[in-house]
């Protein structure tokens, strides 16, 4: 029951993912900054966390002063990374591409699962990484998108989804010394310093968005970090990394479907089979358990 439970978050976090992304295309069609847009979906998420956990309980907000280096990779490395990375490639190439390419993490996931042993990989999970990577091909029209990719284009796209990975990898980790709410709360602290840095605030004093704007970017960055993040690193406590990065292939297909209801895009042949075989390779992760499967129990205050 626990593992169905973290299925279903985990496919949930996707499904805001996938969302977020029309959601974005809005904004972004509104003239929003796309630097401002990633910023602020961070940074808007750390204070409302802020403020709940320090009303309800200021106990996860502590961490051990040793363990702050690895929140740091988590935040910095994980999630600005992987966001960095994949804005950098929609500018260089096109969200398709971007997409294509970050979810080429699954491999990365098995390979390290095989070289550490961590989890047993299974001809089942390769063939269902296959499948969901194939979907993701024909989704987004990549025989299309690809054509004329720059090679440095391609390199950052990789970068991406090794990013990815390590954030399934690490914050599975992470999530045996600390709970949930501790993990997500300082990775987005300091995913959220890195944009300070990179985009401070004096910066966007320059040419602050109108009130309107500004709520739209809070409600951003409810759907498309606060909860899929929550989610995605709930579900990690009950399913392994390599069967959560596969099931987060939902992403593109919900952001395929939503832009073709919301934005008006259209929806081929081609992108309802992409989308088959990704559910196709979810389906077929339950044919076998696995041996590195094991339900993580909560250290809400870490680990001495």
């Amino acid at each position: 029951m626990n593992q169905v439970r973290g299925y279903a978050m985990v496919a949930s976090g996707a499904f805001c993912w996938g969302c977020a992304a029309t959601a974005a295309k809005l904004l972004i069609v509104r003239r929003v900054d796309t630097l401002l847009l990633v910023q602020t979906r961070v940074t808007f998420s750390v204070v409302i966390m802020a403020c709940i956990l320090a009303l309800v309980r200021p106990a996860l907000l502590r961490i051990r002063a040793r363990d702050l280096w690895r929140m740091a990779l988590l935040g910095i490395v994980a999630i600005a990374g992987a966001n960095y990375t994949y804005y950098v490639v929609i500018g260089e190439a096109s969200v398709a591409v971007a997409i294509l390419l970050q979810y080429t993490a699954p491999f990365f996931v098995m390979a390290y699962a095989a070289i550490t042993r961590e989890e047993e990989v299974t001809v089942a999970k390769l063939v269902a990484a296959g499948l969901a990577i194939a979907g993701c091909y024909f989704a987004v029209g990549g025989s299309v998108a690809a054509s004329g990719l720059p090679p440095g284009a391609l390199a950052i796209g990789l970068l991406s989804a090794v990013c990815f990975s390590f954030l399934t990898i690490f914050t599975r980790h992470l999530l045996v010394r600390y709970s949930i709410w501790t993990v997500t709360f300082y990775g987005f602290a300091f995913a959220s310093l890195f944009w300070l840095v990179v985009n401070p605030p004096w910066v966007i004093a320059r040419q602050p968005p109108d009130t309107g704007t500004w709520v739209a970017l809070v409600g951003l960055a409810v759907i498309s970090v606060l909860l899929p993040y929550s989610l995605f690193f709930g579900g990690l406590r009950h399913v392994v990394s390599s069967r959560a990065i596969i099931i987060s292939t939902l992403e593109p297909i919900t952001a395929i479907v939503t832009a073709a209801l919301i934005a008006g895009e259209s929806f081929s042949l081609p992108q309802a089979f992409g989308a088959a075989l990704v559910i196709g390779a979810i389906v077929l992760l339950q044919i076998k358990h696995e041996r590195g499967g094991e339900e993580l129990t909560e250290e809400p205050h870490g680990r001495e």
